[in-house]
């Protein structure tokens, strides 16, 4: 697992301890498949890692983490924090009825930016973008309501 070594290695670089739990932990984040996780999320993924990392070791390794700019965290529907890796740029859409997170593509975020800042002379931190609005189950349960 090339980016588990070199992430390894990053922390290190920035004066980091690597442990056995905090590689379970590291693990866990990388292996999230959608790019977004909360604490919760990665406390039940090493919850059968040998050793088990404990609450306090998974949340000093998420801040370690956002410290040295591999993850972001990002309140995106309001209840826990998300964190988002920051190998996988994107923006996000966020359901305001059910909470969905759906991922909105480099380009098309992009493209966003770009009209932004020719509209309004502004230019936006295109990592931290999330818009809110409704998802299309949630619109059509409402035009059926």
């Amino acid at each position: 697992m090339p980016r588990l070594e070199t992430t390894l290695a990053e922390i290190r670089a920035h004066g980091g301890r690597v442990t056995p739990a905090r590689r379970a932990v590291l693990a866990a984040i990388l292996d999230a498949g959608e790019h977004h996780f909360t604490a919760a999320d990665v406390l039940a993924a090493v919850d059968q890692a040998e050793p088990q990392p404990d609450r306090a070791t998974v949340y000093r390794t998420l801040e370690l983490l956002t410290e040295i700019g591999l993850l972001k965290p990002l309140p995106l529907n309001g209840e826990a924090i998300v964190y988002h890796r920051t190998d996988h740029r994107h923006g996000h859409v966020v359901c305001r009825v059910c909470g969905a997170i759906t991922e909105v593509p480099e380009q098309a975020l992009i493209d966003f930016a770009s009209t932004l800042q020719q509209e309004t002379h502004f230019t936006i931190d295109a990592d931290c973008v999330a818009v809110s609005g409704t998802c299309e189950p949630c619109a059509a349960a409402m035009t059926h309501a």
